[in-house]
């Protein structure tokens, strides 16, 4: 079954450019890894919100994923960037009717 994530980071007032250089360093190499159908990146018209949207193509995948030496450097460096904790989100689709 396929696992749909919607994740959001605040930067820290000042740390915009550092936070979306470190957020930005996660795209090349998720995409190389297996189970990842897209893993995209946005950010706000509010400067300073970042928006990972992503699939896997498992639960297994995306936990794998969290285990990577990118997603580990990722956790050992956002918590002086950011305003608020990291939300991160597994979200389905609310069908029409």
């Amino acid at each position: 079954m396929k696992v749909k994530v919607i994740a959001r980071a605040v930067a820290a007032t000042g740390l915009e450019d550092t936070l979306r250089e470190l957020l930005r360093g996660m795209l090349a190499p998720t995409h190389a890894e297996g189970g990842c159908e897209f893993y995209e990146l946005y950010e706000s018209h509010e400067p300073g919100r970042f928006y990972f949207y992503e699939q896997w193509t498992t639960k297994a995948h995306l936990d794998a994923h969290c285990l990577t030496p990118h997603f580990k450097h990722l956790e050992a460096n956002i918590a002086a960037l950011i305003a608020e904790p990291l939300e991160i989100n597994l979200v389905q689709e609310v069908a029409a009717g």
